[in-house]
């Protein structure tokens, strides 16, 4: 190979990389970007529950999270008899999971609220609400709608389990568990 054809050689590939950094095909696109992972997400909290406005406020720990608050709203969805059992489905568009950090996770939640006595009978439908329920489940599942942090682009759903203990003079005890997957950028 003669000297022009060598510098031949080295002005196209100069003229070349060149004009792909000028196209936009610079380090960033070389860059590997983070792709996302489904994880498992498991929360576990309590608190309490305010049945005549539908509202908690919960204190508890999340994977991917730590220590978190979980609070929301529930809208009752009409009433139901399941084996004899007082049940209520219910909704809420607002539950949020908020790290100690403020990142926060918002979920979507449909189920089924079904009341027992003080013995985990079922209740007599015709009681009033405090002689006669004294304890509830809540099963359901939940959808993740939204997040913010490092769960700004966040997807995910499993169950929810919560139980109730009503009537308490301190406000009604409310626990619960989340159990699904969470999908979000690797470099989360």
């Amino acid at each position: 190979m003669n000297k022009t054809t060598k510098f031949s050689a080295i002005f196209t590939a100069t003229i070349l990389v060149a004009g792909l950094i000028a196209v936009g095909f610079n380090n960033d696109a070389l860059a590997a970007k983070p792709n996302p992972v489904v994880k498992p997400f498991d929360c576990s909290s309590s608190g309490t529950f305010d049945g005549n406005n539908g509202t908690f406020e919960q204190v508890g720990n999340c994977s991917h999270m730590g220590k978190t608050t979980f609070d929301g709203t529930f809208t009752p969805t009409g009433g139901v008899l399941v084996d004899g059992v007082l049940c209520v489905g219910i909704e809420s568009f607002d539950s949020l999971f908020e790290a100690a950090n403020g990142d926060t996770i918002t979920l979507a939640i449909t189920g089924t609220q079904c009341f027992f006595d003080v013995n985990v009978d079922p209740i007599d439908v015709g009681a009033l609400f405090c002689s006669g329920a004294e304890t509830s489940t809540v099963d359901g599942t939940y959808t993740i709608t939204s997040g913010t942090g490092k769960f700004l682009d966040a997807e995910g759903s499993g169950t929810i389990l919560a139980s109730a203990t009503h009537c308490n003079p301190d406000g009604d005890a409310f626990d619960s568990l989340v159990s699904g997957d969470i999908e979000y950028a690797a470099s989360n």
